[in-house]
């Protein structure tokens, strides 16, 4: 028997996880701040790892060529640390090699590919051995931004996310969401305000097709109201648009700051959620937020989705954590009021810890989230990834943790 399987030990906590917390801190940030209320404000969190294709590289300029060579030869890096949306994107040929480079700072940075279904904007880029340089993070480039499309300026929301690859080079993935309407085909203008050497323009070309249902469905309490106005079907993404209404003082008393919304399919399978954001002003003495939540991508359109609102509990108050001790059959680990998870099979191979859990509760998709693995010495490991559904079914996940 495999040593970590003897060896490990799995912990459950409830508590919100760190990456949804970010995701989520991002998205109400979008929001608008107490008493101001810009009309073309729009910002959106998209947390993505992406990479490029390994092709056509006799037609780049040699030193493209070297950056290109420089990083090993594993096929897609959205196939293989993309999120649930931009693996199928790039599994569905959705995707376009770039092949553009700039130099900051003495670093190179070769903008690889683009993938754009009519939701959001996905640029991934390469950062040549940028450990060997002196910097302070490998995103910096990325503050401070004046983004165009065809040429004028545009309102937007960016996100971000990338990996250290092992040979030192760094991948990473620009996620954008315009506010405007935008063309079959563009050129997207990337400048930064402080960097003169950053300046490019992008040809981005929209691909894949999507559908859209008006929903006009309304949900009203005493102090607020949500209007669920249409669900869109991407390649990448489901789209969920939607408003919240409320009074200028429930607004200020921040009793919805922490509000978040869960999707469900017809099937019972709990969506995973990618990102989201929005817009807000004053209109007719109500604050009205414009939002657009994003969810992993369905094969075939559901005949129904049902949206649960939800408040998340920020107390400062630890949950508390389970641990129990792997020994090759089915372990339960209880999670309180939320439901609980069993560990249903624990592989490894190459240095990859593969958990397959079940979940039974409310939020299937955040129980499985809560997860980790640790070892004899209390090394804990992570997964640097979001669970994957089992095919075929509601509510297993397979879990990857990095464990060498």
């Amino acid at each position: 028997m495999d040593k970590w399987e003897e060896q490990i030990r799995l912990k459950a906590n409830p508590q919100l996880p760190v990456s949804v917390e970010h995701r989520m801190n991002e998205t109400l940030r979008s929001l608008p701040k107490k008493k101001t209320y810009p009309r073309f404000y729009y910002s959106a969190a998209a947390i993505f790892i992406v990479g490029f294709l390994l092709f056509g590289i006799s037609f780049m300029s040699p030193t493209l060529a070297e950056t290109m060579r420089s990083v090993p030869v594993i096929g897609s890096i959205f196939k293989m640390v993309g999120d649930i949306g931009t693996e199928k994107g790039e599994e569905e040929g959705l995707t376009t090699l770039l092949g553009q480079q700039v130099e900051v700072n003495g670093q190179v940075i070769t903008f690889t590919e683009s993938l754009y279904d009519g939701s959001q904007i996905h640029i991934g880029y390469l950062i040549e051995s940028y450990t060997q340089v002196d910097h302070k993070q490998s995103t910096d480039f990325l503050s401070d931004l004046w983004l165009t499309i065809d040429g004028k300026g545009v309102s937007y929301g960016m996100g971000g996310r990338g990996e250290e690859l092992k040979n030192g080079d760094y991948a990473g993935v620009i996620s954008i969401k315009i506010r405007e309407e935008l063309p079959e085909n563009f050129t997207l203008g990337i400048k930064s305000k402080k960097e003169k050497s950053l300046d490019v323009e992008l040809p981005i070309k929209k691909q894949g097709t999507n559908q859209a249902f008006l929903v006009n469905e309304l949900l009203e309490t005493q102090d607020l109201t949500i209007q669920v106005d249409k669900v869109t079907f991407f390649p990448t993404s489901t789209e969920i648009a939607m408003r919240q209404i409320m009074d200028e003082k429930t607004y200020n008393n921040n009793k919805y700051e922490w509000m978040d919304y869960q999707v469900i399919d017809d099937q019972g399978r709990v969506l995973q959620p990618l990102s989201g954001g929005g817009s807000g002003g004053l209109s007719k003495g109500k604050i009205v937020q414009t939002l657009k939540q994003y969810f992993e991508p369905l094969e075939n359109i559901p005949k129904s989705l049902t949206i649960k609102p939800y408040l998340w509990d920020v107390t400062e108050e630890k949950a508390e954590e389970v641990r129990a001790k792997w020994e090759g059959k089915q372990l339960v680990l209880p999670q309180g009021e939320i439901g609980e998870t069993s560990v249903l099979d624990i592989k490894s191979e190459d240095g990859i810890v593969t958990l397959t859990v079940e979940t039974t509760g409310d939020n299937g998709y955040f129980q499985s989230n809560s997860i980790w693995i640790e070892d004899t010495n209390g090394n804990a490991y992570y997964s640097e990834n979001a669970p994957k559904r089992v095919e075929g079914t509601t509510n297993q996940y397979l879990i990857q943790c990095e464990a060498n």
